[in-house]
């Protein structure tokens, strides 16, 4: 029996002239294992929408049924994550189930146990790598216990242990009645399912078992390009000693704020001239903090990062570092900041557009928000290239390619290479980290093993580095403190855990929401200078019951202040004396009278009082737990069937939407640091100035996100 059925099914994108679905019929039975298969760019999410009921065919006829849960995971899993800490992120599905609590917290184990990420029950979604977040994404839709589950490239970030580990519960998915749709590059992937969809270029080309597909030579190549070859270690570690040291690592640590132990420990390598070097190791081990250390975007805790200048570094997340309107500007947008015009500016572009396979005759003027994931990958590693630097980074770069992409993106940075660019790359895939030179794993954020063990077991000491000596240690972008404080905001939207809890901390959500409630209340209505004065020590002992710094709420008294005298000053002007009352000065209209200024005085109190009460609630409380607290005050409206959880939906995504903003900022800032447009922001201005660069991509990604969230929401089952 079908669950889906598509006859002369075309689909437009709007303002698009050529269908991105073309005239497609296909069939997939209940219970089926499938695997839509296609180049980068052929309509595999757009089909896999369509499918879930987010999309309409243009034209044809799509039947389902939609008897059982049919559930897509994303292929950019960021734009999946609706709560801000793990747990609850996957739960939300289960709640909207209206599941009983004991069933949401067994299916919330379970999942997060499947995907390896239970250790993080309690962590921010904010301070989870991409790999994780992937992870995350995944046990979400999980915990909804889908009849069908599509998955859009949804293991393409994950390690192998874990990828395999994800593969095998989804076979055990299915051998138990579930329909699993899988939208994969993988050949590991086809090779567990029984029916194959393939797609090129909007059109069907195979639709047939997998054993068919795998016997066609063609179909597999195309699936999974050329092997690369292994590389002859022992050889390039000869040539690699000979030629000269361009930049390293010595004894580097890190720690991101608000974790409990460093990311990285005592990190030591250094990368040769026209080397191509491999980085790999688990999700979360590291390896992309290594990456933004090496480029100067964030600050090391202790140790040296050496070399004659930064790296550029194509971000893991893609569709977040692309923020132009069309390809061709995008890739433009480094050029342009390093003085470059006319035609070589056009040349340069062209040459790197057509490096990674996105011609430049064809994708120019194609707007970025058109191309695949895959084509966005491509563009930014050709945003990089292009801007001719000595020493490459590249973070994840084959991730979400097809077989011939990924084969493509590799001899380039192999080529790369051999014109005397040294490229450091991290990678899951062991055949990509044995094509290179050499391979460096990062295990629990240190080194565990350097296939370059002569260089890796001899650091050179400052002073005795080949070509790279003591007066080439470098220092931080100036952008790396502004983005260090936008993560700290970041974090502290998101919620992130302290270590130790504050006496308020430790009594029922609710009853915090209640002592706020009071607390600003009355702080307001008092009118005479003794109350007021009252409810300021009252504000005190509440921010030290909070365990708000009281060195930081005077600080913030100290900055508030100079507003509050110059609107004092206006009501010294402008508020009536009372009548009869003494006048202590007057010139023309300012008058100084009793009333005013004990009228003044209130204002300064109330406003101390109210900023105190905000700075203790705020801290006291975790969006989460004002949530949870609002559901047990407004249980009576729930009980009369008011739906109140459409407020703590609306809560709920305003807690994750703010903070996923403010990282959006962050990554347009690293990525225009990257590209040049922040190496002028200098002075009393420089606040400004690198704000405004942000604003219209933050617009952009604001809509996309919105969208994405809504999507979101809708395949978590939230009605």
């Amino acid at each position: 029996m079908s669950i889906f059925e598509l006859k002369n099914v075309t689909y437009f994108y709007s303002q698009a002239k050529v269908p991105t679905l073309d005239n497609i019929s296909l069939k997939i039975e209940k219970g089926e294992y499938c695997a839509i298969v296609g180049s980068n760019g052929s309509g595999k999410s757009t089909l896999a929408r369509l499918l879930a009921g987010l999309n309409e065919p243009t034209s044809g006829e799509l039947l389902a049924q939609r008897d059982s849960l049919i559930a897509l995971v994303f292929q950019h899993p960021k734009n999946q994550i609706i709560c801000s800490i793990v747990s609850r992120d996957t739960a939300f599905g289960p709640k909207n189930l209206d599941l009983p609590k004991s069933e949401i917290e067994l299916r919330t184990i379970e999942c997060l146990n499947v995907v390896e990420l239970l250790d993080k029950f309690e962590s921010s979604t904010m301070n989870l790598s991409l790999g994780q977040t992937q992870k995350l994404a995944l046990g979400g839709v999980l915990a909804t216990w889908p009849g069908v589950i599509i998955l859009d490239e949804s293991v393409s970030m994950l390690d192998p242990g874990s990828r395999k580990n994800v593969f095998e519960f989804i076979s055990y998915w299915h051998r138990h009645g579930n329909t699993v749709i899988h939208i994969t590059h993988e050949l590991d992937a086809i090779k567990r399912v029984q029916h194959v969809i393939g797609i090129e270029k909007g059109k069907l080309f195979f639709d047939g078992s997998a054993q068919d597909y795998l016997n066609n030579a063609e179909y597999v190549h195309k699936l999974t390009g050329d092997s690369l070859p292994e590389c002859n270690r022992q050889e390039a570690n000869i040539q690699m000693a000979e030629k000269d040291i361009v930049f390293g690592y010595s004894n580097v640590s890190f720690a991101y704020e608000n974790e409990e132990k460093n990311c990285l420990y005592n990190v030591s390598f250094s990368l040769r001239k026209g080397s191509l070097n491999a980085l790999t190791g688990p999700s979360g081990s590291g390896k992309s903090t290594i990456l933004e250390l090496g480029s100067g975007l964030i600050k090391a805790a202790s140790g040296e990062v050496y070399g004659l200048s930064h790296p550029s570094l194509a971000l893991q997340n893609c569709s977040d570092a692309v923020f132009e309107s069309f390809a061709a500007d995008d890739v433009a947008f480094g050029l342009r900041n390093m003085g470059i015009k006319g035609e070589e500016l056009k040349l340069r572009v062209r040459l790197a557009m057509d490096s990674v396979n996105l011609p430049f005759e064809k994708y120019a003027e194609v707007p970025v928000n058109k191309l695949s994931g895959g084509e966005l990958r491509r563009l930014a590693i050709a945003g990089i290239i292009a801007m001719d630097k000595d020493v490459l980074f590249f973070d994840e770069p084959t991730a979400g390619l097809d077989g011939e992409s990924r084969q493509e993106v590799m001899n380039l940075l192999k080529k790369l290479a051999e014109e005397g660019k040294t490229v450091l790359f991290s990678t899951h895939n062991m055949e990509e980290a044995g094509f290179a030179h050499r391979e460096i794993k990062i295990m629990n954020g240190t080194v565990v093993s350097d296939s370059f063990e002569a260089v890796s077991k001899e650091t050179p000491a400052p002073d005795s580095k080949t070509s790279v000596k003591q007066e080439f240690a470098l220092e931080p972008k100036t952008t790396a403190e502004r983005i260090s404080s936008l993560r700290s905001l970041s974090n502290s939207l998101a919620g992130t855990k302290r270590k130790n809890l504050s006496p308020l901390e430790k009594i029922p959500a609710f009853l915090r929401i209640l002592i706020f409630i009071a607390a600003f209340t009355l702080s307001l209505v008092f009118s005479t200078p003794l109350p007021c004065g009252i409810m300021l020590l009252v504000s005190f002992v509440y921010c030290l019951l909070a365990g708000f710094s009281i060195k930081r709420l005077l600080t913030a008294f100290l900055k508030i202040t100079p507003f509050l005298l110059f609107f004092a000053v206006f009501q010294l002007i402008f508020r009536a004396p009372l009548p009869g009352e003494a006048h202590f000065t007057q010139w023309k209209w300012f008058l100084i009278s009793p009333s005013k200024l004990w009228f003044c005085l209130c204002s300064f109190l109330r406003t101390f009082a109210c900023l105190g009460c905000i700075s203790a609630f705020y801290t006291s409380l975790r969006d989460y737990e004002l949530i949870d607290g609002l559901r047990v005050i407004f249980y009576p409206l729930e009980k009369m069937k008011v739906p109140m959880r459409y407020l703590y939906l609306v809560l709920e995504i305003i807690f994750r939407f703010i903070p996923l903003l403010v990282d959006q900022s962050c990554v347009i800032l690293k990525t225009q640091s990257i590209r040049g447009s922040m190496g002028s922001v200098k002075g009393k201005l420089a606040s400004i100035k690198a704000v405004v660069p942000l604003i219209v991509p933050i617009i952009i990604q604001t809509v996309k996100r919105s969208e994405a969230l809504a999507d979101a929401i809708t395949v978590r089952c939230f009605k």
